[in-house]
This record gives structure tokens, sequence and C-alpha cells, in this order.
């Protein structure tokens, strides 16, 4: 039997409710954290209802930060920082 490892990129959109809760809205996996890939990441999360968002706090891929300028206009994005 063959096996394979695959490079996979994969991504959780978590949100703060108004009480101040976090819930998971969506994760997925994909070949790439290009803004190719995370562009319908953020539209499938937009279609989906989610709306009012005023801040995105991510790591740093360049991908991710045309496809907020882009898909969540007016939001503004802030780089996470691990301790």
């Amino acid at each position: 039997m063959e096996h394979r490892i695959a490079s996979q990129a994969t991504v959780t959109a978590t949100g703060v409710t108004e009480d101040g809760g976090r819930e998971v809205a969506f994760v997925t996996v994909g070949d790439s954290e290009t803004e190719v890939f995370r562009s319908p990441f953020l539209r499938h999360l937009r279609e989906s209802g989610l709306t009012g968002v005023r801040l995105v706090i991510s790591d740093s891929p360049s991908g991710l930060a045309k496809a907020i300028r882009k898909v969540m206009t007016g939001a503004a994005r802030q780089r996470c920082r691990a301790s």
C-alpha cells in the first residue's frame, strides 16, 4: 500500500456573541492559504447570515488580508499574537 502525505490548510472561523461567548462558525480544509481559497470561505460565512463583522483577528497570510478587504468590506484586521 502506498501512503502519501498532502499539505492542507485548515481554516476555522470563530465568533464572539453579543454576550461575550465564543462559537465556532465554520471549519473547512483546502489546498492552500491563498486568496483563492480564503475568499470563498469568507463569502460562505457572509451568505450563511454572518453580519456586523467589525474586526477579523488572524495570522498573517497575505491571501487572507486580501480576502478580508474584498469580502468583509469595512472590517478591520488585527494580527493575532501567540504567547
